[in-house]
């Protein structure tokens, strides 16, 4: 299992938030220096988010397309990707694959219309989900169908993989929601996890369950997983 570090964008900053609530956790600072320092200690991923997007208060593009330059072979983008057009205009950049979820959640119409547009091989869909298994989206704040309509609706469709997050232990670097294992064989394709990563035998955990690839956040810009690339 690999490790990849995330970078969540805020107000043309790299920050790391708790729970997803703004103005908590983490500003880490200026997102091309640590995304550089991530590419001189060997990752070769990176994960970004644009929270402001996510949440509809504008948004970090010119910082992503920046992000894309620096040499990293797969980045992953998502965070207010609802529809095509912003989706090829995210790989025009650069970006290896993009993450949705609320247009997948909210809009099955307009998700198909991407997928024809940009070939699902290029699509991850982002599971979020809470205490209750109840699906998050629109960066966290609304609710939505239970985690278990979800992937049987995912697995209707062909798509690079699915991203789990539990928002309940996100940036609190509170350990891994065990009960994702419960879910993970369920996927097909490439199956990834976030939230609460903390040390490592949460990374042995994920690695066991059937992971492919972990997000770490918090725990890489805390250092106590800083440098941690497999499994």
């Amino acid at each position: 299992m690999k490790v990849i570090p995330s970078i969540d964008l805020s107000s043309g900053k790299a920050v790391k938030r708790v729970r997803g609530i703004r103005g908590s956790g983490l500003v880490v600072g200026d997102a091309i220096k640590v995304a550089e320092n991530l590419y001189e200690l060997g990752y070769e991923a990176l994960h970004i988010v644009d929270l402001d997007a996510a949440e509809g208060c504008g948004d970090n593009e010119g910082l992503i397309k920046a992000l894309t330059n620096l040499g990293f072979k797969w980045l992953q983008v998502g965070g207010g990707v609802r529809d095509s057009v912003k989706a090829q205009r995210l790989l025009s950049y650069g970006a290896s694959s993009i993450v949705v979820s609320t247009i997948f959640y909210e809009d099955r119409q307009l998700f198909e219309e991407m997928l024809n547009v940009i070939g699902g091989e290029k699509v991850l869909i982002a599971v979020d989900y809470d205490e209750d298994l109840t699906i998050r989206m629109r960066g966290w704040g609304k609710r939505g169908m239970s985690i278990d309509v979800a992937l049987s609706d995912i697995n209707s469709y062909s798509v690079l993989g699915v991203i789990f997050t539990y928002v309940g232990v996100e940036g609190t670097e509170g350990g891994v929601d065990r009960k994702v294992q419960n879910f993970v064989m369920r996927v097909n394709g490439l199956k990834e996890y976030a939230g609460g990563i903390s040390s490592m035998d949460d990374l042995k955990f994920l690695k066991d369950v059937g992971m492919d690839y972990a997000i770490v956040g918090m725990a890489m810009y805390r250092g106590s997983l800083l440098g941690v690339k497999h499994v």
